[in-house]
């Protein structure tokens, strides 16, 4: 199995578009897709990345900086489902994520990092020492309550 990341490119929406598709609705909302072409389209830069295995875009997700509010925000993390098995989807996720953690400490910024996720992430994400801060019950549609966590800048 080869791996590789890369940054994402226009050519790759399509595929993106596709592994969104494949977590409506248990991880999103399908009506988060034009938020998502939005962000593609005018707001995913070199921060921005794929994931590709055996030449397949499988996973996505990326980092943006927020220097008003002295924090970094994780973007669009996420894979296609069924993709890799089961038994390989953790190691690849967690492999994928601490690529985007050790991008945002090359930024050398001392910021904490943000995500909104849903309950459904809220004990994968706990496991890369982010915390809940806040829940808006259904606030990513119908059964998908958001869930503000941090991850405190390590001093």
């Amino acid at each position: 199995m080869t791996t590789k990341i890369r940054t994402y490119t226009f050519s790759d929406q399509e595929d993106i578009l596709e592994i969104f598709k494949s977590n409506c609705p248990k991880y999103f909302d399908v009506n988060d897709i034009t938020d998502l072409i939005d962000f593609l389209e005018n707001y995913a830069d070199s921060n921005f990345k794929v994931l590709i295995i055996n030449n397949e875009v499988i996973g996505c997700g990326g980092h943006y900086v927020k220097h008003s509010d002295k924090v970094f925000g994780i973007a669009w993390v996420m894979f296609k489902r069924f993709a890799v098995g089961h038994s390989n989807f953790f190691k690849i996720a967690t492999y994928f994520f601490n690529h985007i953690l050790e991008n945002i400490k090359n930024e050398k910024l001392e910021y904490d990092i943000v995500i909104n996720t849903t309950q459904l992430l809220e004990k994968t994400f706990s496991k890369f020492d982010f915390s809940t801060e806040k829940i808006i019950t259904n606030g990513f549609g119908e059964n998908l309550d958001h869930h503000v966590m941090r991850r405190k800048m390590k001093k």
